[in-house]
């Protein structure tokens, strides 16, 4: 199974859902800005992602990168597959907490692996979860109940 998630592998998921949402090509240096990963080390990605067969690459103008196939048909379990056997992790297995954390991981990663990318892709952000109506609400309600403080970033500074 899967001991984490390397800092490559989520950016490359990240990348993936971009181009989901997109629904068209994109170029990297886009998509790096989207999901705030540096240029040279999303170019580095997306060329993974063509070895792996699930994104094409056009050069020029019009061209970028886009889905192989609808996202729909692409899984979390085949791209954290493809990734980890490209770089697969050394855990600790003598360690019995590690056994423990694998053990109780496993259902969560089950399912996670089966959900596709048009599913993962379709979450909300976490800028738009701020703006739901409900958390809205429940923030004002809250802000009602006792006085907003705001805090200086002076305040912050401890004294040497």
């Amino acid at each position: 199974m899967w001991p984490g998630f390397p800092k490559r592998l989520q950016s490359a998921l990240k990348a993936l859902c971009c181009l989901a949402q997109a629904g068209t090509a994109m170029q990297a240096a886009t998509i790096a800005e989207r999901i705030a990963v540096p240029k040279a080390e999303t170019a580095k990605i997306m060329q993974l992602l063509v070895w792996g067969g699930f994104v094409t690459s056009r050069r020029g103008i019009k061209g970028g990168f886009q889905l192989v196939t609808p996202p729909e048909k692409i899984t979390m379990g085949a791209v954290i597959d493809f990734f980890l056997t490209r770089h697969p992790a050394e855990p600790d297995w003598d360690s019995p907490i590690l056994r423990a954390l694998q053990k109780s991981m496993a259902p969560g990663q089950q399912k996670f692996a089966k959900l596709t990318l048009a599913h993962v892709s379709h979450f909300p952000s976490r800028a738009t979860r701020s703006k739901s109506p409900a958390i809205t609400k429940l923030s004002q309600t809250r802000q009602k109940g006792s006085k907003v403080r705001k805090f200086n970033n002076s305040q912050a500074q401890t004294k040497g």
